[in-house]
């Protein structure tokens, strides 16, 4: 984008509004946690308790956990995002074991009423406050600010590119809160975290004034894209339409000089790489060989090779508007990016070449779902298997949105915020129950009605004090810091 900014805005501007997105996307995002235990936890967990990735102590807990060849017990998925929050976790592995011996001493509730998910079996093995504490810390330590760094490394190339930096700022604030990110981020998941590193590596390697890429850039993008991998099979798609941009980016060099990109790039992606397969080697006794390739299948996953079939017209269909899981159905203002290529006339406008990039990506991850049969299996969940095109389809419905008159706009932008709200607040997986679901809880957030079966009591006044605390923090973010500048000015 080139919107002609002005060469002598200060940089601290930039800073500034970057840093107030981070903050308010990091504190929201930590105070929407969601108490869900995932499989990715189980490994994290296992690592910090046993120091291995092995978790057989979890056997039986969830059907995503199973027996390998090698006689161990796994997840059915890549080791990154375990790995990223046992990471988080390690500094803290006294008080989680403090925690947990504690929790282990007190009485057990006789019953819950709410036992969805992992929790029941937590209560009843007296750790519910441990497992309760570990998936606090791994949103607010791992997907709160990684997503929120991710939000604020945008808002700052934004600026950088040129457009003002309330309009970067607002659009950094309408992606972080306003589309399914804000539900994605309330508890560890891989395909935010390959969503974070696509997006990183994206804005790394683009030039807001087209200058030639660094070598330096070149290898922090290979080694976001190769984490990418390591954290899930689809960041495959990551990494090759990061490869692809890298050879464009590097137009107009010789071609010992482009190809020379290119191989540092890959060679930035070899950790990743190397780290997933030594772990398919000690797990599976196998460096090539999926962990999918292990375990039963189920009814969809016995389709092609271990789930992996033929694209699905029927999967696209319900990936973009199935109520319980489909991107448009999350987030409806995203079909604006369909109209990007039209939007020629508009003030901020992207170039071509990274419109087509950023299309082509998204074609590619829907080819890629359709292709995974696994993407039936999102219900439980919600929606996440598309997680990783929505900075992409943010970047081009923002630009087509500017051929709209500014009250449907901002009509559109805040219903859109608000449907991500709700989405966060209930946590519903069908966007067709969220009141049903919050009016059923009374207005309660779902880590509140955990704590509260959990033994600790929530009343009516935390919950206030809560939504309060939050609303002044983020004011205190925003409003703060131009009263100090009015006052210092």
């Amino acid at each position: 984008m080139n919107a002609g900014f002005p060469e002598t805005e200060p940089r601290k501007c930039a800073a500034g509004a970057a840093w107030r997105v981070f903050l308010t996307a990091w504190i929201v995002y930590s105070f929407f946690w969601t108490p869900y235990l995932v499989r990715e936890h189980l490994p994290a967990v296992a690592l910090i308790e046993r120091g291995s990735l092995n978790v057989e102590r979890y056997v039986g807990w969830t059907g995503d956990v199973f027996r390998s060849p090698t006689g161990g017990v796994y997840i059915n998925n890549n080791p990154g995002a375990s790995l990223t929050a046992a990471i988080a976790l390690l500094p803290l592995r006294p008080l989680l074991i403090r925690v947990d011996r504690w929790n282990q001493a007190l009485p057990r509730p006789v019953s819950v009423t709410d036992n969805g998910e992992l929790f029941w079996r937590t209560v009843r093995e007296g750790r519910a406050y441990y497992f309760l504490l570990v998936e606090f810390l791994t949103v607010a330590f791992v997907m709160a600010p990684v997503t929120a760094a991710a939000a604020a490394y945008l808002c700052s190339r934004l600026i950088e590119a040129g457009v003002p930096p309330r309009y970067s700022t607002a659009t950094a604030l309408l992606y972080a809160l306003g589309t399914p990110v804000f539900f994605r981020a309330a508890h560890l998941n891989h395909n935010l975290l390959v969503a974070d590193a696509g997006l990183i590596a994206l804005l790394l390697v683009w030039h807001p004034h087209g200058g030639q890429l660094s070598v330096l850039r070149a290898v922090a993008a290979g080694l976001l894209a190769g984490y990418a991998i390591l954290c899930d099979y689809s960041g495959v798609v990551v990494a090759g339409t990061m490869a692809a941009y890298v050879w464009l980016r590097s137009d107009g060099l010789a071609t010992t000089r482009r190809w020379r990109l290119l191989m540092v790039y890959a060679a930035g992606a070899v950790p990743g790489v190397f780290l997933l397969v030594i772990y398919q080697s000690w797990a599976f006794g196998s460096p090539y060989l999926p962990s999918q390739h292990y375990m039963a299948p189920t009814a969809p996953t016995a389709l092609g090779y271990r789930g992996f079939d033929w694209p699905s017209p029927a999967l696209v269909w319900a990936n973009f508007f199935d109520p319980r899981f489909g991107l448009f159905a999350y987030c409806p203002a995203l079909l604006l990016a369909a109209i990007a290529p039209f939007a020629r006339r508009v003030r901020y406008r992207m170039p071509d070449r990274e419109m087509w990039v950023l299309l082509g990506y998204f074609a590619l991850f829907v080819v890629f779902c359709a292709a995974n049969q696994y993407s039936w299996l999102q219900p439980s969940t919600g929606f996440r298997y598309l997680a990783p095109v929505v900075p992409a389809l943010t970047l081009l419905a923002v630009q087509a949105a500017q051929l709209l008159p500014p009250p449907l706009r901002w009509g559109i932008a805040i219903i859109t915020c608000a449907e991500s709200l709700l989405l966060a607040a209930s946590h519903s997986n069908d966007v067709r129950l969220v009141f049903g679901t919050l009016r059923g809880r009374d207005g309660e957030l779902l880590w509140m009605r955990r704590l509260r079966d959990a033994g600790i009591p929530f009343t009516s006044g935390w919950i206030c004090l809560s939504w309060a605390a939050l609303i002044a923090v983020c004011a205190l973010i925003w409003f703060l810091p131009a009263r100090l500048s009015d006052e210092a000015g």
